[in-house]
């Protein structure tokens, strides 16, 4: 390593030397707790509360009844005329069927 650069390490290592802890004041501590002991507690009011519950549970009513409408089939019949219309217009025939007509 060149001198240069390990003169620049040692002085950068050598400027921590002297250091001290930082120290807080004595009466730190109890100058927080007087300040936490000192502010009421604050609670959410209860008609608040019961307006947020009804929230949620009209959100999941209606996520519910998305999703047991969404998996109920629509247009079956249409859709499986329509897919063998095309598959016979593009002469689309497996060789081998894996359902049952």
């Amino acid at each position: 390593m060149e001198p240069k650069q390990q003169q620049w390490i040692n002085d950068v290592l050598g400027s921590l030397d002297g250091l001290q802890r930082a120290e807080p004041s004595p009466f730190l501590y109890a100058k927080i707790r007087n300040r936490l002991n000192g502010q009421p507690v604050a609670y959410a009011p209860k008609k608040l509360v019961w307006l947020v519950a009804a929230s949620f549970a009209l959100l999941a009513l209606l996520n519910w009844r998305l999703v047991a409408s969404s998996t109920v089939p629509t247009n079956v019949p249409s859709e499986s005329a329509s897919l063998r219309a095309l598959a016979s217009e593009w002469q689309l025939y497996p060789t081998h069927q894996l359902y049952g007509e």
